[in-house]
Parts: structure tokens; sequence; C-alpha cells
């Protein structure tokens, strides 16, 4: 079973939450800023490796790596891992960081479902996820809805939960 199973999910999140209550749904989500961070990284890697390597193979392979290093850094500058678990229970809307290495607490932030101001909109497939209260705690994150993906199974029932 992989890790991104709804049902791997909803267990991750109860080991973390300690199962009291019940997670009703879980999904991977990520900053919405990541995508950013991304393309930058992306750029200045691409732009290093074609300097090191005189080439196009060095341009992507400094893509690739200068964007994982960039998403990698500016999450945890957030506070936050690369993949978030967004884990709701019947009062709560809980996101926590998955594989902190020790480097990061496990939860990022939590909402009462009730109260909690959820704003989802669409980009393409895509979903976008503002979360706010009146506290002032805000979080704006990035979930998929592809539709072969196993990635977007979680991030489905998170999202028809959030609208019910």
């Amino acid at each position: 079973m992989s890790r991104y199973d709804e049902n791997e999910l909803i267990a991750e999140a109860e080991r973390i939450l300690g199962g009291d209550p019940p997670v009703v749904a879980a999904g991977y989500f990520g900053l919405k800023d990541l995508f950013a961070a991304q393309v930058a990284g992306a750029t200045a890697g691409a732009a290093a490796g074609k300097l090191a390597a005189d080439g196009g193979v060095g341009a992507g392979v400094g893509a690739a790596l200068g964007g994982a290093a960039a998403v990698k850094a500016f999450a945890e500058s957030q506070g936050v891992t690369v993949q978030l678990l967004v884990a709701l229970t019947e009062q709560s809307i809980h996101v926590l960081n998955r594989d902190t290495g020790g480097r990061l607490p496990e939860r990022v932030v939590s909402f009462d479902r009730h109260t909690a101001a959820v704003h989802i909109s669409k980009v393409g497939l895509s979903r976008m996820v503002d979360i706010s209260d009146d506290s002032g705690n805000r979080i704006e994150l990035h979930g998929t809805a592809l539709p072969l993906s196993q990635l977007s199974k979680g991030d489905k029932a998170v999202l028809a939960e959030l609208v019910s």
C-alpha cells in the first residue's frame, strides 16, 4: 500500500494526533507558496548547471536540484515540511508536518471546523485551500484533483468534508 493511500494518511494522522477523536479524512497537501520557490530555485539551478556543464543536460540537472533544494529550504523557513498532511476530525482541521526528521514539530496549526473560514479555489486540476480563524491563524495550501493520481484521493476526501 502506498504512503499516499487515503487509509495510510488517516493512520499516519491518527498516530500523530493520538487517535482520539478519530480522523474522518486526510490528504496530502503542500504550501501554496512552494510553487514560486520551486520556479526560482529551478531557474537559478539551471543557470548554474549550464555554466558548470556548458550544456542542456547540466542545465536540466541543475534546474531539478535547484528547484528541490529551494522548495525544501523555503518550506523549512516557514516551519513546515514540503509534504503536509491535512487531517479532519469531526471538530478540527489539523495541518501536520510529514517526515520531520526531528527538525520541525509534527503539528503545524489546528482550526475549529465550525468556526474556521475555508475558501477553496480551482486552478486547473489544482485546488488552493485558504484556512483562517478569528485568532489570526492562517495557512494557504495546494492540493490536487488529478483524476488518476494516488495523491488526489485523500485530497478529494478532505475537500469534500471541508465544503460539507
